[in-house]
């Protein structure tokens, strides 16, 4: 008597049809679509090397080109020489002209009578009766923009300041004494010093009688009552 297959055995051979051996050579079996198997790409592959790699060839070019252009830079840069600031503009008042007549001025009432005519007695020349301190480069007043004309040949204008000796008006008996700053030519500076040196007082000044072109109270000079030496007077 024959037995036949129960529906168990037959299920099960319709289940391997359909599907399939799963421990085939692939084991994805239909889901070969799937990534997260996959392995991650190399260190080298990755986004942030190949930014790195831009930045890199951008260093290098940059390199080259001040390697092959720096020598010529340096060069002129060389022979030029060192870059100094350009000395301040310094415009000038218009001063007198100068008469040519010489008047004596040697007491401090003459002293006091040229500042008082104010304008009208600058760029006299006179002769005056000064004790004088050895000449010192003395500095303009900060900020200035404007000199007298007949100062400004005597500025230096990189270190702004004039020569000059602080001086004492009137001969040495007189309480009355005024201070006064003598502008010194660099051309008369020699003959300035060949005059006597005397105890003025306890203080050791240089005695002379001079010409003295008067100039009066500087604005450029802190209003210091200011002329220049034109050699020595008689």
């Amino acid at each position: 008597m024959t037995r036949e297959p129960t529906n168990g055995g037959g299920m099960a051979e319709a289940g391997e049809s359909r599907g399939g051996d799963r421990r085939g050579q692939d084991r994805r079996g239909v889901e070969r679509r799937r990534t997260d198997r996959r392995a991650p790409p190399p260190p080298w592959r990755r986004p942030a090397a190949f930014a790195a790699y831009g930045a890199t060839a951008a260093i290098l070019a940059v390199a080259m080109l001040r390697g092959c252009g720096g020598d010529d830079v340096d060069d002129r840069t060389a022979k030029a020489g060192p870059i100094s600031p350009a000395p301040v503009a310094i415009d000038t008042a218009p001063t007198p002209a100068r008469t040519g007549v010489v008047e004596p001025a040697r007491t401090t009432a003459d002293f006091e009578r040229l500042t008082l005519e104010g304008p009208r007695a600058v760029g006299r020349v006179v002769v005056a009766q000064l004790y004088c301190d050895a000449p010192t480069p003395v500095a303009l007043m900060p900020g200035v923009d404007t000199v007298e004309a007949a100062i400004a040949p005597l500025v230096d204008r990189q270190a702004q300041r004039v020569p000059a000796a602080e001086c004492k008006w009137g001969q040495q008996d007189d309480p009355r004494r005024e201070d006064f700053l003598l502008l010194v030519p660099p051309q008369l500076a020699a003959e300035f010093a060949s005059q006597p040196v005397t105890l003025d007082g306890y203080i050791r000044r240089r005695r002379l009688l001079a010409n003295v072109e008067w100039i009066g109270r500087s604005r450029a000079l802190s209003l210091q009552t200011v002329g220049i030496f034109r050699g020595l007077g008689h």
